[in-house]
Order: structure tokens, then C-alpha cells, then sequence
């Protein structure tokens, strides 16, 4: 397994786990009974529950870039060395994106998420054969 996919693998999970936590949040606030109903009425998530929603939303944003530029790459065998710093750019700027944005450090979390594209722009320069 590449790189690439061990990292687009590794950002899923990520997502995931955002999930759990969010999920968490939402029980501890509200309660198992509420957390399993269909939610029609919103509730007051407090900061921290808005602050995983949003995170969360960024990641899913970043991710509609990341894992179609990661398969078309991999299916046009793009150089790999590139591909793989992109990937593993992407994945670590997330994983510190996550914590950034939970603890409310907006000029850090902003160049983690320039990081993260970044990774994506080396990416699709690979897949274009310009680096």
C-alpha cells in the first residue's frame, strides 16, 4: 500500500473519530434519548459542540479536494515521491487542524489549513507532471 493511500485510509479515520467525539459531546450535553432521536429540534451544542461541527465540516470541505486528486494519482501512477510529501502533508496538517480548532488558536489553525492544501497542490502537480 502506498503512501497516498495510507493517508487518504488515515484521514478517513480521522473524520471518524471527529464523529465519535462529536457524537460524545452531543450525549454528554443531552443525553443517549436525544442523541438517538431524529434531532428535528436543535439544540445548544455550547462552543466546544460548535467547534467540532465546524471542524468537523472543514475536514469533509478538505477532503472532497484531497481523495479525488490521492485516486486520480494513484491511477496515473503520479510520481510518487511527490504524491506521498503531499498525502503525509495533508494528514499531519489535519490531525493539528482538529485540536487548533477545539482550542480556539485561529492564526496557527489557519496556516494548518494552508498546509493541508498545500499537500493537495503538490498532489495535483504530480498528477500534471509539472514537478
Amino acid at each position: 500500500m502506498t503512501v497516498n493511500v495510507s493517508m487518504l485510509i488515515l484521514s478517513l479515520a480521522l473524520l471518524l473519530l471527529i464523529q465519535l467525539i462529536q457524537a460524545t459531546q452531543v450525549i454528554r450535553l443531552h443525553g443517549q434519548p436525544y442523541a438517538l432521536s431524529p434531532r428535528d429540534n436543535p439544540v445548544d451544542v455550547g462552543v466546544l459542540g460548535g467547534r467540532i461541527q465546524r471542524a468537523k465540516v472543514n475536514l469533509v470541505e478538505n477532503l472532497m479536494l484531497f481523495a479525488p486528486l490521492s485516486v486520480l494519482a494513484e491511477a496515473l501512477k503520479s510520481d510518487p515521491k511527490l504524491v506521498a510529501w503531499g498525502a503525509a502533508i495533508f494528514f499531519v496538517a489535519r490531525v493539528l487542524h482538529f485540536p487548533l480548532y477545539l482550542a480556539g488558536i485561529a492564526l496557527v489553525r489557519t496556516l494548518a489549513w494552508l498546509a493541508g492544501v498545500i499537500g493537495c497542490v503538490l498532489i495535483a502537480l504530480a498528477i500534471l507532471g509539472w514537478a
